[in-house]
């Protein structure tokens, strides 16, 4: 039995891969110092014989080790992005630098869906990398998500400050759902700007995939055809620690 662990910058994802079949938990949110009650996880995976961890939030990464260790008494195994494997061979000039959790959503996806494809991963922040059918990746864009530039607006401005009871606009007629809206509409842009970009890079279709825990908010306005694949990184963890 192996424990997958994707810790992200608000949430931590996990599984438990056993015996060939995945079994997804609770996500559980964490904040900047602190884990988060990771009870029904250690009780999930009591017996693991090694967890596999891909993490964006690296100040949090020590703990996240300690106290799967302490707690399962298994090995552990950091992912850190490579120039090629898997599947996928990354377009970065420094490969360790590319976001493990971006490197194994791309080996995820690659192993479910035929050609090219585009991955949209919208959270804390939202990034966008696109892989054309031999699983070269093209490279990739990063952006804050929809909340993350609604906070970013309250800390940087003086005459804006919003709640969150807002609504979805096209033209909005309060400040609430202003910020709001504008947030999703660009990040709904860029994606369509990298599907378009992406398409004629690879000169073909592309599979437009969605996951990220505030792409739900986008998705009304995302009108190219697309899956929503929430799980990505745990399937390329399940990846790594088969392989």
């Amino acid at each position: 039995m192996k424990l997958l662990l994707d810790l992200g910058n608000s949430r931590l994802k996990w599984a438990i891969d056993r015996s060939g079949a995945i079994e997804p938990g609770m996500p559980i949110a964490h904040t900047d110092t602190g884990l988060g009650d990771l009870g029904a996880l250690i009780s999930a995976a009591a017996g693991a014989a090694s967890a596999w961890i891909s993490s964006t939030a690296s100040t949090l990464t020590p703990a996240l080790i300690s106290a799967v260790e302490s707690e399962l008494h298994c090995q552990t195994q950091v992912f850190v992005s490579p120039k090629q494997a898997l599947g996928i061979r990354s377009a970065y000039d420094v490969p360790h630098t590319l976001g493990s959790d971006r490197f194994l959503a791309m080996v995820g996806a690659r192993r479910q869906v035929p050609g090219a494809f585009l991955i949209a991963d919208a959270g804390t922040a939202m990034t966008v990398d696109m892989v054309d059918e031999g699983g070269q990746h093209l490279g990739g864009l990063i952006v804050p998500g929809p909340v993350l530039m609604r906070e970013a607006l309250n800390r940087g401005t003086a005459g804006i400050r919003t709640s969150e009871a807002v609504h979805l606009r096209e033209f909005a007629r309060n400040t609430d759902d202003a910020v709001w809206s504008g947030g999703c509409h660009a990040c709904v842009a860029l994606i369509g700007h990298a599907y378009r970009h992406g398409a004629l890079g690879v000169g073909g279709n592309v599979n437009l995939l969605l996951a990220g825990g505030a792409m739900p908010a986008l998705m009304p306005l995302i009108h190219i055809p697309n899956r929503m694949m929430p799980n990505l990184v745990l399937d390329g963890l399940t990846a790594w620690a088969r392989s």
